[in-house]
């Protein structure tokens, strides 16, 4: 079962409104669909992750950035007159009243702050425009974020589909955020499995396999080397569930 925290909240740097998050406390994994690329079904990937759109002034920013306000609580049941006559006569031992006062003293404005919007590939643009000075690692979890939704077009096609879905990233764009995630990867172990799955894409199934059968066993990445291999090997280059 997928769950999620209270609402966190937040200040925008830009506008500086009240903007809620929900962190991600525990997931679900079994029935989902697995991509070449590393993308899942999970509700997570259709998170904004640490960067999110501000919902009042549209601004793009990383939450880490932000200050945060107060973390709220769910907001309790409410208490009819009978229940609230017995808890006065017996006292409040389950601490309901407690619960109640306390969320009635929270500011209207922090309870009712709008969740963030999960940026779009123009705000994902816009965010990569913003590194100043460059931070590696905010450009590789930004130009990872294009490279899933430039491949969305074919993850969720419908078959009974008429006419197929337009990318969300133009061809041009899509091919030269793969070429300079490629640049980011090749020093980076982490992320071979992904350099491998890029290569596959672009066409180059030599230099994918040899990436793949470099992969450093860690009891999962290794496996996922596997099956991207074979499709290199067969001279796929589509995106695949494995």
């Amino acid at each position: 079962m997928t769950r999620f925290s209270p609402p966190i909240v937040h200040k925008c740097p830009a506008c500086t409104g009240y903007v809620a998050r929900h962190a991600l406390i525990s997931m679900f994994m079994d029935g989902l669909d697995h991509w070449s690329d590393g993308c899942s079904s999970g509700i997570w990937n259709f998170m904004h992750g640490p960067v999110a759109r501000c919902p009042q002034c549209a601004a793009v920013f990383w939450w880490e950035d932000t200050s945060e306000i107060q973390r709220l609580t769910w907001a309790p049941r409410s208490i009819g007159p009978i229940m609230r006559a017995l808890i006065w006569l017996t006292g409040d031992r389950s601490g309901r009243l407690k619960e109640l006062r306390e969320w009635q003293s929270i500011a209207d404005d922090l309870k009712n702050a709008e969740r963030a919007d999960t940026p779009d590939y123009a705000d994902l643009c816009r965010a990569l425009a913003q590194l100043d000075p460059p931070k590696p690692a905010r450009e590789m979890y930004l130009r990872h974020k294009i490279w899933w939704l430039s491949n969305n077009h074919l993850r969720y096609r419908d078959p009974k589909a008429t006419m197929a879905t337009p990318p969300a990233v133009p061809e041009d764009e899509a091919v030269a955020n793969i070429l300079r995630l490629l640049e980011l990867y090749e020093h980076d172990l982490k992320h071979q499995v992904e350099r491998g799955e890029l290569l596959r894409q672009l066409g180059r199934f030599d230099e994918a396999v040899a990436v793949l059968k470099a992969v450093k066993p860690d009891g999962y990445s290794e496996v996922k080397a596997v099956k991207i291999e074979r499709l290199a090997l067969a001279r796929n280059a589509d995106l695949q569930a494995i």
